[in-house]
């Protein structure tokens, strides 16, 4: 009589079980991981708009009210081009010393928003980054956005 050997059905129902919990554990944080890489995204990809606008207001002497993304030669899709993490950057004039850069994140995750107000006593603009009160974002906003 010859031995057979190998795994019986208990040992393979608990390895299998072992994988399931394992794999619980690792897709919300996976997706956590995904949602704050594209907050970061947001950031690394309107720095060079905000640089932008920036320039434009010191040579301006403020003059934001009429600012765009065809103002200053960025076209959204440009700005975007390669990332899967954000789907659009838009630049507008919200007054003659405050524009907004508005970055549109990937999967409907919300948008992040940066205004930029101009101080003619120094010729800087201050930013602020904020996104919607209330969006999933809060969880994964940078340290110093804050609820609108």
């Amino acid at each position: 009589m010859s031995k057979q050997s190998g795994f019986n059905l208990i040992e393979l129902m608990v390895v299998i079980a072992i994988m399931a919990v394992l794999a619980a554990i690792a897709i919300p944080a996976y997706s956590q991981y995904i949602n704050r890489s594209r907050a970061v995204s947001a950031v690394v990809i309107t720095d060079p708009v905000r640089t932008a606008v920036t320039e434009y207001a010191m040579m301006h002497n403020g003059g934001l009210g009429n600012i765009s993304n065809a103002v200053l030669n960025m076209q959204s899709n440009d700005i975007v081009d390669g990332s899967n993490d954000v789907v659009s950057v838009d630049v507008t004039g919200t007054s003659n010393t405050t524009a907004q850069v508005v970055a549109a994140l990937a999967d409907n995750l919300g948008s992040l928003t940066w205004t930029g107000t101009y101080n003619a006593a120094n010729g800087h603009v201050n930013w602020q980054c904020t996104y919607p009160s209330g969006s999933g974002l809060a969880a994964y906003a940078p340290h110093n956005c804050t609820a609108a």
